[in-house]
Order: C-alpha cells, then structure tokens, then sequence
C-alpha cells in the first residue's frame, strides 16, 4: 500500500481526519516530524544500507580503535553511523568491546 509523503506528513503531524486541519500538540509527533526532516535532508545519492554498514562494522570499528581516520577512509561508513541511531549503538558496543581486549 503506497502512502503520498503529504498523508505520511499528515499522519506524523497528527492532523484531524475530518474537518479543518489542525495540529495534535503531541511532542512525540513533533519529534517524528523532525527526525523525518533530518532524514530526508541528509539523504544523498550514494547511500550504504544497515545490512551494507553491518558486514563491515568490524573492520570499521578495528580501525578507529587503532586510531585510524575513519571518516576518510570509509566515509559512506560514517556518515552512515553519524544517521543511524541502531548502527551506531552497534559501533559503540563494538568499541567498547575492542578497547576492552586492548586494556585487559
């Protein structure tokens, strides 16, 4: 089922199905709302997936640990982890991980 991005608008906003449009003072609407727009406005043409960013997390993460310019060396990567809230909690689990075996 497709939905035109002015319903999707519409339902994030939580406007009134019938009558005058009017806007659900919902902060939970108003922070999904938001989130959409960052979305939409750091979106670019070349784009990894989760699954994309995920198969290469490790080497990402060793590399960072090292101390290696990520961003410049994987930088679909890190814009990625700089977007995506549950790649990066991957990210930081890892790190953690790694720098843990490097101390213990």
């Amino acid at each position: 089922m497709r939905m035109s991005i002015k319903k999707l608008i519409k339902q994030l906003l939580g406007f009134v199905k019938y009558g005058s449009p009017q806007i659900e003072k919902s902060a939970e609407s108003s922070e999904k709302f938001v989130k959409l727009l960052k979305m939409l406005d750091a979106t670019r043409e070349e784009e990894l997936t989760c699954d994309e960013v995920f198969s290469l997390l490790d080497e990402f993460t060793e590399l960072a640990v090292k101390g290696e310019d990520v961003g410049r060396l994987m930088p679909l990567i890190q814009r990625h982890l700089d977007q995506c809230d549950d790649c990066r909690e991957e990210y930081v689990l890892l790190e953690s991980i790694l720098k843990g075996r490097q101390t213990g």
